[in-house]
């Protein structure tokens, strides 16, 4: 699937470079998803480098920038989008002598305007036009939507199944930064194996799990039933030859037969296994 760079998303909005580079891990989350499809493609304009992150530096500033791991991890991933093709504004696919309304301003011969030509979707910086949103466009008399994507967990909830990305991933990316982390989730026992119904009730659970107040409003939900899964024995144990075997295991429902199964680190649930059946439920 391909994707178009914003470049109208960086106009100097942020108040420094290290704002701008705490920023920056949800735009690289978002490169490496595109990226790992086959036919995962970012367009951007040749000369990205001029864009403005703050009022006073341009990307190309950032050279002269303090070094730090996180200003070349930056850089790695930034390099890769911007110095090598496709560069749209060599052959752009739209008019740019053709009016492109967004509200009151006409965005022809912008990263907006080619999406809508191109019918793709755009991957912007951390703005407040431009964050997470479905952009408007009027063009020869018609209204266009756009996606203008900032975080993975945007981008997985509006593309992932048109990207063919993986349940698993796209749980991963869904939830990063909530109280709930699905990098552990076990590919034996992921998403991948849930009817395309029963995965929708997941996802309806897990949004109503980690928007809780509290671990205390969690644990009073009675859709829930979080609790502590607790076999009879170490053979009735689901986790007893794991690496989870010493970890206390919690559970939670988001059916009336399958749960999900997991366990606390800090203020952060640790999703390991999801069971369609109730089997081992019933014995814990």
């Amino acid at each position: 699937m391909k994707f178009i760079l914003n470049e109208r998303s960086l106009y100097g909005q942020f108040e420094s470079v290290d704002e701008f580079l705490e920023s920056l891990e949800a735009n690289l989350q978002c490169f490496r998803l595109v990226r790992s499809q086959k036919s995962g493609e970012i367009r951007k304009i040749a000369d990205f480098y001029k864009c403005q992150v703050t009022k006073d530096q341009k990307l190309g500033d950032l050279k002269q920038y303090p070094r730090s791991d996180k200003l070349t991890r930056l850089k790695i991933a930034l390099d890769k989008e911007m110095t090598t093709e496709p560069y749209w504004d060599l052959s752009p696919a739209h008019d740019y002598g053709t009016a492109y309304w967004m509200g009151k301003e006409d965005l022809a011969a912008t990263a907006v305007a080619e999406a809508v030509e191109r019918k793709e979707s755009l991957l912007s910086f951390d703005s407040e036009i431009y964050s997470d949103r479905r952009l408007l466009v009027e063009w020869n008399g018609n209204t266009y939507g756009v996606f203008s994507i900032y975080r993975p967990s945007y981008l997985v909830e509006c593309l992932g199944e048109q990207m063919g990305l993986e349940r698993d991933e796209c749980l991963k990316a869904r939830y990063a930064g909530t109280r709930l982390d699905c990098s552990l989730l076990e590919k034996e026992y992921g998403a991948e194996y849930l009817e395309r119904e029963e995965y929708h009730l997941l996802l309806g659970t897990l949004d109503k799990f980690v928007k809780h107040e509290s671990w205390e409003s969690i644990g009073l939900d009675d859709g829930l039933e979080y609790k502590k899964y607790t076999p009879s024995s170490g053979e009735r144990d689901w986790f007893c030859n794991s690496i989870y075997h010493d970890r206390t295991i919690m559970k939670f429902r988001f059916s009336a037969r399958m749960r999900c199964f997991g366990y606390r680190k800090g203020e952060r649930f640790r999703l390991i296994r999801i069971e369609r059946d109730h089997k081992k439920s019933d014995k814990g």
